[in-house]
């Protein structure tokens, strides 16, 4: 009767949880809107717009004026949003296999990654699993974080169920619920997301890049990687000259904006948004709608604060074309 009456409030709760948690939490009810949003994307509309899936974390989410990046763009690509907070390379590495895999097929996946997010080796954990893995990467995605038989436990239950897969969003949720202005002091905490432009870390961003761009390929997809501004320039050389390498287009709109532009330690406030979005807008533009040009090879294309570079080698390939160098939108040095 015990274990019959524990099974019982454990159905119940992955019943309810399921059900309604989507319904209460507005973030959870934003990326699961986004989600399937981004799933209806398909190519080569007759329309003749480019098809454009805009994926990142609280960066993306804070740093775009998405509803005026839909308007700025809307006469020439069909751009949908998937935001997931606290995410890194691996989330979206795992996170963009299972969007193919569930039918998503955009034109161009951009994605919004800072340099220290690219070659981080974090992840948002339980929740990644849940709604970012898919269950035939389960596997790899644990030995790939180095997850022991315990954790990889952990992981399977993070996938069968999905009340223990966000159980650490549902807390969130309820502390935010009872204390509101939580986020005003948390707006306040440090930590180090420098990346310095050493060999090492130039490299992982290489490989990644790599993995990134051979995944979309395997769809038929381009891949471009941007990268939104930071307090310092710190880290942003060896992203730029690992992405020429892999024949990745890098968008640079703004390298580095003033403190007053910003929220917090990293985030952008609403004027630091209205700064980057319309110079995010003019990069998109010319990266996807300006025709491939001859560029020369990396050692002579220096990276061109404010724009886009690319693999001048593959410059003759739509998938590994150069872009073209944005025009700054903010004059900032640090």
């Amino acid at each position: 009767m015990v274990l019959a009456l524990c099974a019982f409030f454990c159905l119940s709760v992955e019943i309810v949880t399921a059900r309604y948690f989507g319904r209460v939490s507005r973030t959870e009810k934003r990326r699961q809107a986004e989600y399937y949003a981004a799933l209806t994307l398909r190519s080569g509309k007759a329309d003749g717009k480019i098809s454009v899936l805009v994926a990142g974390n609280s960066l993306l989410l804070r740093g775009v004026d998405f509803p005026e990046l839909e308007r700025s763009l809307r006469n020439d690509m069909e751009v949908k949003r998937s935001v997931f907070e606290n995410t890194s390379f691996l989330d979206w590495y795992y996170g963009l296999s299972r969007f193919f895999r569930a039918g998503s097929r955009p034109d161009v996946v951009v994605l919004v990654l800072s340099p220290w997010q690219l070659v981080s080796d974090a992840t948002d954990g339980d929740y990644t699993v849940q709604m970012m893995v898919d269950k035939r990467d389960l596997l790899r995605f644990g030995n790939e974080t180095g997850a022991d038989r315990n954790r990889m436990s952990v992981l399977a239950l993070d996938k069968a169920s999905f009340f223990f897969g966000t159980r650490a969003e549902i807390r969130t949720w309820m502390l935010n619920t009872v204390l509101p202005d939580l986020p005003s002091l948390t707006q306040f905490f440090r930590f180090d997301v420098s990346v310095t432009d050493d060999h090492n870390e130039a490299e992982i961003a290489r490989r990644r890049l790599d993995r990134l761009r051979a995944l979309c390929d395997q769809y038929g997809v381009k891949f471009v990687l941007a990268v939104p501004p930071a307090r310092e320039d710190a880290g942003m050389a060896a992203i730029v000259d690992a992405a020429a390498t892999q024949g990745v287009p890098a968008l640079v709109p703004i390298r580095v904006l003033p403190e007053s532009d910003y929220a917090d330690l990293i985030h952008l406030n609403a004027q630091g948004a209205a700064k980057f979005t319309p110079a995010l807008a003019q990069s998109l533009r010319q990266v996807l709608l300006t025709p491939t040009a001859q560029t020369p090879a990396r050692s002579s294309a220096p990276a061109l604060p404010g724009g886009a570079v690319g693999k001048g080698a593959n410059a003759g390939s739509p998938r590994k074309s150069a872009a073209v160098a944005g025009r700054p939108l903010a004059a900032a040095s640090f």
